[in-house]
């Protein structure tokens, strides 16, 4: 598997990585506290962003974080 495919997921995909609902994670995402990224008509988690984070020390993920995204 190619990196380019490790940096985004949809949003079944993380749900079930992080053992949520897809409806929580569909919250997180609109409350900003998950990044995501519209790819055509899809709505997607930011892998990339939030495994970036972590490696910068981000040890919580809390409503508004990415608002601006």
């Amino acid at each position: 598997m190619s990196q380019a495919n490790l940096d985004i997921c949809s949003i079944s995909t993380f749900a079930s990585m992080c053992g949520a609902s897809v409806n929580d994670v569909i919250a997180w995402m609109n409350n900003g506290t998950i990044p995501s990224v519209k790819v055509s008509d899809f709505r997607m988690i930011n892998l990339a962003k939030i495994k970036a984070d972590l490696d910068a020390g981000k040890s919580s993920f809390n409503e508004g974080d990415y608002d601006d995204e």
